[in-house]
């Protein structure tokens, strides 16, 4: 008796957690995010070297509107951004594999850009 009762109980709980709303909005998926973010870290990049030739960048926050364009063309909000990124900030495991992917992103993209510099689609990739 005491094992239907435990079983029924358990059933019970599981149905409940099953049918609950999820008011969390929307974490983006790791391929997503990689690509935001790899466009995030050029957007950072490209102010970096702008303030060095232009004091006033700061000033006019250049940076947040790079910001908001990256956020415009992946079709996502701010919130939606920076909430997906403490999630996976708060999960070691997932922000290593994201962080790894943007790596493998950049590495490609590298070779790709030295390839296209010698003429040569097939040319092999420099070491590293």
């Amino acid at each position: 008796m005491k094992i239907v009762a435990g079983c029924c109980l358990l059933l019970c709980l599981l149905v409940q957690s099953g049918c609950r709303n999820e008011t969390r909005p929307a974490i983006i998926p790791v391929d997503s995010m990689k690509l935001i973010m790899w466009d995030m870290m050029k957007a950072d990049e490209w102010f970096n070297r702008k303030i060095v030739q232009d004091t006033h960048a700061i000033r006019n926050k250049e940076d947040v509107k790079l910001y908001e364009m990256v956020f415009k063309v992946h079709g996502i909000t701010r919130e939606r951004y920076y909430n997906s990124y403490r999630y996976y900030e708060g999960r070691p495991l997932s922000f290593k594999r994201l962080l790894d992917s943007i790596e493998a992103l950049s590495n490609r993209e590298r070779i790709k850009r030295y390839q296209m510099e010698r003429g040569n689609p097939n040319a092999p990739a420099p070491n590293k």
